[in-house]
């Protein structure tokens, strides 16, 4: 941009300049050919007015001597009887066709490297005398020699003209250069997908509008963005809860007919689980903030995994506070992360062991826990990792689980629980954590099996 300014600026400023030099240097040769000419004849009326009166040859010499012409031998008069003072260039022809033209005829003939100015003068000594000529020579270029220097200062102040413009254009376009840059740069941002990325533009006051829209336009395709996401993996959390149901419904489904049942089911979770990771938004900026009721969650959300564990003769346990345990994940995102947990419970453990989810308060902290009877983690570090999975599936679960209570600030351990196998502890960092001294908790317990 800066270059392109440069450029215009430079081709504008000299083009001008350009038409100015040749506008004054026309104006500059015609005023010096007029001023030059005008003092030829004001020398050669000078001379004529003393032959006029007195063609005496030595006084003429004396006035001839006076004018700058004649000091540089470039006037000379033709006297009537022939005789001649000072050195004469034209040619006899033009001084015979000015004398034969009378007095007070005037002419300019081409002369050897210049041009001669012939004036013819009457005679005093009456009117049979032929009349006397005067005659001013001029070098060629003597008129316009003063022009060079004049036209080399008008070359130097265009250029320099030249110069001003160009930085002046620099420092006035500066604010909207930078302006645009930020443009650019933001709109490069945005291209490679950082959404969150917003224009600070300070400049004129069309370059703002426009950055005002670009941000507008970038807040709506992330909302948009975030909506679609939000409700696609809304859509495959709620696929998952169905799915293990099915999954449990086609266990004693003997034969050929039940493994094509669950093949079709696993190739089905498989598929849910690969949207569930490519819907999920990469943290790239700050995010709108979300908050909800962990215990209300895990509650509502138990009221189906119950349901399930009688079916299969599971005894599950339920312990959460009265209060509200409010974490920074929506409503959906706690479903999810429990969703995760317990799924891998009924998916991994065999159909008559126990399992156990609390909720759990304290130091600024809301701990999720789950844990089963089954066999437990062989490798927890491992198990953590994404994709990475003990029990032949994606371990996608796991992996939903850390990125939600990573997100809060917390921290997901995986240990053996009281029941002989896995405990799950995802800890949430607490939102509007009281400052009074805490009172005892009551808590709900609900068994079933």
């Amino acid at each position: 941009m800066r270059r392109l300014l440069a450029r215009a600026v430079t081709l504008a400023t000299v083009m001008v300049a350009v038409v100015m030099l040749g506008v004054t240097g026309a104006w500059a040769w015609w005023e010096a050919h007029e001023r030059a000419e005008e003092q030829v004849w004001s020398q050669a009326d000078a001379v004529a007015s003393v032959a006029e009166v007195d063609p005496d040859p030595a006084l003429l010499r004396r006035v001839v001597a006076s004018t700058s012409a004649g000091a540089r031998g470039h006037l000379t008069v033709h006297l009537s009887d022939g005789a001649t003072v000072g050195a004469s260039r034209a040619g006899d022809a033009d001084v015979a066709g000015v004398r034969r033209a009378g007095a007070g005829s005037r002419s300019q003939v081409p002369a050897e490297q210049g041009t001669a100015y012939l004036l013819a003068v009457a005679d005093p000594r009456g009117s049979g005398a032929e009349p006397t000529v005067v005659e001013v020579y001029q070098p060629r270029g003597e008129a316009v020699r003063g022009l060079g220097p004049a036209l080399g200062g008008l070359v130097v102040v265009a250029v320099l003209v030249v110069l001003g413009a160009v930085l002046i254009t620099d420092l006035l376009s500066r604010p909207a250069r930078r302006a645009l840059r930020a443009l650019a740069d933001t709109a490069v941002e945005i291209g490679e997908g950082r959404l969150n990325a917003r224009i600070r533009v300070h400049g004129p006051r069309d370059l703002v509008v426009l950055g005002e829209s670009i941000n507008a336009i970038g807040e709506r395709v992330q909302g948009l963005l975030t909506k679609e996401r939000e409700m696609a993996a809304d859509v495959s959390h709620r696929l998952r809860t169905p799915l293990t149901a099915l999954r449990l419904d086609a266990e004693p489904l003997p034969g050929p007919e039940g493994e094509r049942i669950r093949g079709a089911i696993s190739a089905l979770e498989r598929d849910v689980d690969a949207i569930i990771r490519d819907v999920r938004p990469h943290a790239t900026g700050p995010e709108v903030e979300r908050a909800c009721d962990l215990s209300g969650a895990v509650v509502d959300r138990m009221g189906f995994w119950s349901m399930l564990a009688n079916d299969q003769g599971r005894e599950v346990t339920l312990e959460v506070p009265d209060t509200p345990c409010r974490v920074a994940l929506s409503s959906e995102e706690c479903a999810a992360v429990l969703d995760s947990l317990v799924g891998n419970v009924f998916r991994y453990t065999p159909a008559d062991r126990p399992f156990a989810v609390a909720v759990v308060e304290h130091a600024g902290w809301v701990t999720l826990l789950v844990e089963d009877g089954g066999p437990g983690f062989a490798d927890p570090t491992t198990a953590l990792r994404r994709g990475t999975s003990g029990g032949g599936s994606t371990g996608l679960g796991l992996d939903i689980v850390r990125h939600a209570v990573e997100a809060t600030g917390g921290t997901v351990h995986l240990e053996r629980g009281k029941l002989g196998g896995a405990r799950v502890r995802a800890r949430f960092a607490q939102l509007d954590v009281p400052h009074e001294e805490e009172q005892p908790r009551a808590w709900r317990l609900r068994r079933s099996g």
